[in-house]
């Protein structure tokens, strides 16, 4: 589905009630397509585009009047995250741009299923039409040279390799980039407060789609488990044990997974005293314990069901690895004040975001540290004349 003469659109103001009509539209048609149900990520982004739910994003932004559209948004789709792309664009169209998406390479059905669903609610909303276009290509410098010369916004999601590469290609003195490059997140649960939960099965639901839906591919997904409290063994067995349940009756592990996941413990072991491997379960779950914290061992993490585990004494204990790549920080049992305490004493590089578990995969309207709606809108100032010119 290809539009042409996007960059020639009109700039609307954030918030335009026709996309915000749109958005409402597209999230019933997939909500009402069983296809879809299928796909828990492309119903959550339904879900999200909801009228109710951008109302209440709205709610949290003061005066607009005086901002519109930058313009051209040209948004570079991650490779690995399936429904990434569908975000970035409703994030384009609310901040009132045009819009330019490359696809991701890899085929994934949910993809496919929102591009339908566009297609088929830009039907009943011709409108919003010209706002939207979906390109996809491979590594064509050329293509993205042309792209990249047009748009007002280029939004890349994607590794630092792919941002350094991306960047070859110029922008206009006045355009703007917004780039999301590789980060790590983590999750802190305290044990004992676990130990006391009653329904354990809540729990390890919300730690699958936190991580195993999107093969730990995902920023958000944690790579390292960090303890807090003193009954920290029998909180992990039991923890681990009901992961292990309920992903084995719904992930499937490749061979290929496995060896890579096996491959990274032992790069670990050699790499940094104190490393021990736990139990995990049929290579399911491939779990590490490490003996300090540092930055370092983050570039031997690895994904599909692989995690590291740290026994601290207290929140402060995470402070080494708080650099500039932590995203997102979620807690289980974990009062947030403690967090917020610990941020305001350390002010850390890293942290742009603190969700309990279940929610890291949640999409706000401010990322990695960026305010979508004010990033890829401007700003137009009127100062009035202090001369009363009435007769």
């Amino acid at each position: 589905m290809q539009k042409s003469g996007v960059a020639a659109i009109r700039t609307r103001h954030p918030f335009d009630e026709g996309v915000v009509s749109f958005l409402d539209a597209l999230s019933k048609h997939i909500m009402a397509d069983g296809s879809c149900k299928e796909h828990g990520d492309v119903i959550t982004f339904a879900f999200w585009c909801r009228k109710a739910s951008i109302n209440q994003m709205r709610e949290n932004y003061g005066w607009l009047e005086g901002r519109i559209g930058r313009g051209l948004v040209f948004h570079i789709a991650p490779g690995n995250v399936a429904v990434n792309f569908a975000y970035s664009l409703a994030a384009g169209l609310l901040s009132g741009n045009a819009n330019i998406v490359r696809l991701p390479s890899k085929q994934f059905e949910q993809v496919d299923l929102i591009c339908g669903a566009i297609e088929a609610t830009l039907g009943k909303h011709p409108e919003i039409a010209p706002l939207i276009e979906f390109t996809r290509y491979g590594h064509d410098k050329g293509v993205t040279d042309e792209i990249s010369a047009r748009c007002d916004v280029r939004v890349i999601w994607g590794g630092d390799d792919t941002i350094n590469e991306i960047r070859k290609s110029p922008l206009r003195p006045r355009a703007v980039e917004i780039a999301f490059p590789d980060r790590y997140s983590i999750l802190l649960i305290d044990a004992d407060r676990y130990i006391a939960k009653p329904d354990k099965d809540a729990v390890a639901r919300a730690f699958y789609n936190d991580t195993f839906l999107s093969d730990q591919n995902a920023c958000t997904s944690p790579k390292l488990v960090v303890w807090l409290g003193k009954g920290v063994e029998e909180a992990q067995e039991a923890f681990w044990a009901r992961i292990g349940e309920y992903a084995g009756e719904r992930y499937e592990l490749q061979g290929v997974q496995a060896v890579f996941k096996l491959s990274r413990m032992m790069m670990l072991a050699a790499k940094f005293s104190g490393v021990k491997c736990l139990p995990g379960g049929d290579n399911l779950i491939n779990r590490v314990q490490i003996g300090q914290l540092s930055e370092e061992v983050f570039e031997y993490c690895g994904h599909s069901g692989f995690f590291m585990e740290y026994h601290a004494e207290s929140i402060a204990d995470i402070l080494p690895v708080c650099g500039e790549k932590l995203q997102t920080l979620s807690y289980l049992g974990v009062d947030p004040s403690e967090i917020t305490e610990f941020i305001d004493e350390n002010a850390p590089k890293g942290i742009d975001r603190i969700v309990p578990m279940g929610r890291t995969m949640d999409f706000s309207l401010v990322w990695d540290g960026y305010d979508l709606i004010y990033s890829m809108t401007r700003a137009i100032s009127l100062a009035r004349d202090s001369i009363d010119v009435t007769l």
